[in-house]
């Protein structure tokens, strides 16, 4: 049998904290707090800029929608307004086709890609830009 203790000697007191375990111990709740928040804010943040990303791109569609309703509710206005058909083939006969507006530049060579859809269309409409800053330009 092991020799017996003194009654006093059994009961043990918790160890005393110092204030340096005081201060370790708030440094470490203030990083986790700050960890806690700042995730918090960066959540919201995102959050934020998808609602305004959201609301942004709903206004476009409306936007849009609201421009193509406008354009079919003009198209058949516009259809009345047309000449007939026969004053359309002499007005396009009497004005160049784009092809030839844009051979009869000098600075416009044809390449492979000059019969692709859109080609021409924008060669007349740079063309035509050009025409009109030197003309703007001489004034």
């Amino acid at each position: 049998m092991p020799p017996t203790r003194p009654m006093s000697a059994t009961i043990q007191h918790a160890p005393q904290r110092s204030d340096e375990n005081y201060v370790v111990t708030a440094i470490g709740v203030f990083l986790l707090a700050s960890l806690v928040l700042g995730t918090a804010t960066y959540k919201y943040l995102q959050h934020s800029e998808q609602q305004a990303q959201a609301r942004s791109d709903r206004q476009a569609y409306k936007r849009y929608n609201d421009y193509l309703k406008s354009a079919q509710e003009d198209a058949p206005a516009s259809a009345v307004q047309d000449p007939a058909p026969a004053q359309a083939a002499q007005a396009a006969a009497a004005q160049p086709t784009m092809a030839e507006k844009l051979l009869s530049r000098p600075s416009v060579t044809p390449g492979p890609g000059f019969n692709a859809p859109g080609v021409q269309q924008t060669g007349v409409a740079i063309i035509d830009a050009i025409d009109h800053a030197q003309a703007t330009a001489k004034q």
